[in-house]
């Protein structure tokens, strides 16, 4: 009676899965299938609420290969959070996506597809089925990616708590009227040739995207959230500006002097990509920069 009591005790305390697991979902928005992934961390327990990270896949790219890129999972397991990576839409099903990201990119601004609906739906469908730290709730993203995560400070700031852009910037097309403030980490290369630090020139008729400088981006939140600059610090990889406000919210740039368009630490992928740094791990920076900044 004993060894089975022990038993029955043992089996409805221990955490719901020894193992991480990754799990495949849908929904239907405007007629249309959308796909995302959820990462849950090793030991992951119905009974504890868990931080939830949004990582957004760059243009023509996918969730599998964001995953490879920033190992966002591994870090998920080891600091106990929850990962979704939200497929964008293409042509192809499941390859070869873009995100709706103002005058950026592809096959989802050509349709004009909503995405700020589809990730407002997913992190409410998440809510609902999972238990979510609402003031740790987090967006994450390379490249196209990295806009749809200015994208949401600006649509959806009620939820996010911070975002982290990597090799992104936004446009001067841009409305952007946030509701609450977010605190912002960005990384950006000055050796980047598809979003050029300094942005296009008027002459410039080669570049694909017509972004803003990334300082004038930074200065932007800088001035919405009344921010005023903290300090300015030099390493050999990257110049760190951090910018604070009397609420805590912070704005953070990694001007990376090196490493093109890629994520810093991260895993290259594609032959012809750029070789990312890697003495400078963005995912480890990034988690830490989040952990600090929940909701406020």
């Amino acid at each position: 009676m004993k060894i089975l009591l022990f038993i029955l005790i043992t089996f409805f305390t221990i955490p719901y899965n020894l193992y991480p697991q990754d799990i495949e979902d849908t929904l239907m928005l405007y007629g249309r299938n959308r796909f995302y992934k959820i990462h849950l961390p090793i030991g992951y327990s119905f009974q504890k609420s868990y931080p939830l990270v949004f990582v957004f896949h760059g243009g023509l790219g996918n969730p599998d290969i964001i995953s490879k890129q920033t190992r966002f999972s591994e870090k998920a397991d080891k600091e106990g959070f929850i990962v979704v990576y939200p497929y964008g839409t293409g042509s192809f099903n499941k390859k070869l996506l873009t995100w709706n990201t103002w005058d950026c990119c592809g096959y989802a601004k050509k349709n004009d597809i909503n995405d700020v609906d589809f990730i407002n739906a997913v992190l409410k469908r998440i809510k609902s089925e999972y238990l979510i730290d609402e003031k740790r709730i987090y967006a994450a993203g390379l490249s196209n990616g990295g806009m749809m995560c200015y994208l949401l400070a600006c649509e959806l700031s009620e939820y996010f708590a911070a975002i982290a852009p990597v090799a992104a910037s936004m446009f001067d097309t841009v409305s952007c009227d946030p509701k609450s403030e977010v605190s912002i980490i960005a990384f950006n290369s000055i050796n980047d040739e598809n979003i050029l630090y300094n942005g296009p020139s008027e002459a410039d008729t080669s570049a694909e995207m017509k972004t803003l400088p990334v300082e004038k981006v930074i200065n932007m939140w800088v001035n919405n959230f009344n921010c005023v600059h903290l300090r300015t610090s030099d390493s050999s990889s990257f110049q760190k500006i951090s910018y604070i406000n009397k609420n805590g919210t912070e704005i953070i740039l990694y001007k990376m002097l090196s490493g093109g368009h890629s994520w810093p630490g991260g895993e290259k992928l594609r032959k012809f990509a750029d070789n990312p740094v890697k003495n400078v791990s963005a995912t480890d920076i990034i988690w830490d920069f989040f952990k600090s900044n929940p909701k406020r």
